[in-house]
């Protein structure tokens, strides 16, 4: 429905000529209409203009407003008074992570985007419009990014460089001497020409974007104008590598060949693995890019989610060269089959030092998290905590944004019984060892090696790993479970079907669960890191929400407890994960 025909919107907006000024209701409106036209859910649009007036309407005006509303104008306020409190205090990274916790559903934070993105793009004049063109270059645009919201990325980058760097944006525009619609204008038609010429290989796809201005801005550091080749970039991606060079020749018998500007990095790929093939082409005037390679290349060296690409063709050949990633591509059968829940909870919270410095934690950590997170021997002193200026119990659960102080003692201060209030995998770890509870030597226990898999199985429910304290558990068909000693299902049992064993093994199968935002890049550094861990990769499922969170399980194989507690933590520090943790 458009704002015209919506009564009920209008009165919320007539609140904004009682309230606020011309600039700010014009702003408002535009914003408004840009998010009925994205048809998103009408108490997000109801809650950035309660949060431009929130401080100003009387009782009677606030009942107008949805309780959603008042939710998302609340989110919406929190965001920008993290940044107005933290910016250029903490790293730009740490505080769009901070962002990304706070609401329940990212939406608040696409609406705040939309709104820097309009009032940039509109030049309007701002208190501080510097500092302003810096915020949002440097925490609104990166969120833009991670969310895939391209239509203000662009205009986020090329509008804060106008005001930061005015004199360096003038020129530009002078250089390409066509407007953004032009220029946009240009890629559609070349993507239609090429869609043309590549008629009978319908498994192709092909986009296309204007250089920013901050990127040509970039490379005119480096070289002339003149040189600069991807003002104008179009990248086709298509299932095999021989496909890849037949839509080469297709291109170069359309247009011109620029001959410096082509590189073929699949016959010799960059020392990084980079594999694509870049050419550049005259089409009248104007040079355009043209960068063609494979899917396989394109997410495993660009990053892109697996789960973005809907349409990607399996064959025999692509599965091959995915190698250990292959099992990753089932993600996208799943993708678009299932219907999922609205919107989930964010399981990552900020915590802060006295010295402001943020602590990421799970959602549920307690104090005793805190304090191993921040340091070991300040979990292993602690006595007690201040949260928020008040005084708690160690055990004491922690909330987004909590100011904690951790109040040691010279003396140790461990007790097992800490290991029934913590969660996260650092804390547990360091507790078992300090009371040596995986290293206890067992009195008659069976040895067990790698030949006598016939006869051995690994539980299920709780994936012993090399290293951790295991127990047998007989079974009526003369075989052997391995648990983990703290696993509960052990306590259902009988003390005559346990046995005390030392099992030998080089590596173990496990789990993790991983719940994040979904962004360009998360699945790559994902792989990363399993990879630099040397684990092996062996299955792989996932929901992603139609709010783009993603809620995916990985099974590995991994040498031992020690190296899964690292690759967790390693996971946990990636921007946008919520929450990465055993099962």
């Amino acid at each position: 429905m458009a704002l015209e025909e919506n009564k009920e919107l209008k009165k919320k907006l007539n609140l904004l000529e009682k309230y606020s000024s011309k600039q700010t209701k014009e702003r408002i409106k535009r914003v408004t209409n840009n998010l009925i036209e994205k048809k998103l859910p009408e108490p997000l649009i109801e809650g950035i203009i309660l949060k431009t007036i929130k401080n100003k309407i009387n009782s009677e005006e606030e009942k107008m407003f949805s309780i959603e509303a008042h939710k998302i104008a609340e989110e919406i306020i929190q965001m920008e008074e993290v940044i107005q409190r933290n910016y250029s205090k903490l790293p730009n990274e740490t505080i769009t992570s901070i962002i990304l916790t706070l609401p329940q559903d990212f939406q608040p934070i696409i609406v705040k985007i939309e709104e820097t993105a309009d009032a940039l793009y509109h030049k309007e004049k701002i208190i501080y419009e510097e500092q302003y063109a810096k915020k949002a270059f440097d925490i609104w645009l990166p969120l833009a990014t991670k969310l895939g919201i391209s239509e203000c990325e662009w205009k986020i980058q090329d509008y804060s460089f106008r005001v930061l760097n005015p004199q360096a944006f003038e020129k530009i525009k002078k250089l390409i001497n066509k407007t953004r619609t032009e220029r946009e204008q240009l890629i559609e038609e070349v993507i239609t020409e090429i869609q043309e010429l590549l008629k009978n290989k319908p498994n192709t796809t092909i986009t296309g974007r204007p250089k920013s201005f901050t990127s040509i801005f970039n490379k005119l550091k480096k070289t002339s104008f003149e040189k600069i080749h991807d003002i104008y970039g179009i990248r086709i991606i298509c299932n095999k590598e021989k496909e890849c060079y037949e839509i080469l020749g297709l291109v170069h018998s359309k247009y011109d060949i620029i001959q410096e500007a082509f590189d073929d990095y699949i016959s010799k790929p960059k020392p990084n693995g980079y594999k694509s093939i870049h050419t550049a082409v005259k089409r009248k005037e104007e040079v355009i890019e043209v960068q063609i390679r494979t899917w396989a290349q394109h997410l495993r060296i660009s990053g892109e989610t697996y789960w973005t690409y809907k349409k990607i063709n399996k064959d025999q050949e692509f599965e091959k060269e995915l190698s250990w990633e292959r099992q990753l591509l089932e993600w996208q059968k799943q993708t678009g089959e299932e219907k999922f829940e609205k919107k989930i909870a964010g399981n990552k919270i900020f915590t802060f030092t006295p010295k402001n410095d943020a602590i990421p934690l799970p959602r549920e950590a307690t104090a005793l998290d805190f304090a191993f997170a921040v340091h070991t021997e300040i979990g292993k002193k602690a006595e007690k905590v201040k949260i928020n200026g008040q005084l708690k119990t160690l055990e004491t659960k922690l909330n987004n944004l909590d100011k904690i102080e951790i109040i040691t003692n010279p003396k140790t201060q461990m007790k097992k019984s800490w290991l029934q209030n913590v969660i996260t995998e650092k804390a547990k770890t360091k507790i078992k060892t300090h009371f040596q509870l995986n290293t206890k030597k067992i009195s008659k226990e069976i040895p067990l090696k790698m030949k006598d898999t016939k006869k051995i199985k690994m539980a299920e429910c709780c994936h012993p790993l090399p290293g951790e304290d295991v127990i047998g558990v007989k079974t009526t068909k003369r075989k052997i479970i391995i648990h983990k000693k703290d696993c509960p299902n052990i306590k259902k049992l009988t003390k005559e079907k346990l046995l005390q064993i030392n099992f030998e093994r080089e590596k173990g199968e496990t789990g993790i669960r991983i719940k994040a935002i979904d962004r360009n890049g998360l699945l790559g550094e994902i792989l990363e890191e399993i990879k630099n861990s040397g684990a092996t990769l062996k299955n792989t499922n996932f929901k992603i929400k139609k709010n783009g969170y993603i809620d995916a399980m990985f099974s590995l194989e991994i040498k031992n407890a020690q190296k899964l507690e690292k690759l967790i933590e390693k996971i946990n520090s990636i921007p946008s994960i919520q929450l990465a943790q055993r099962i």
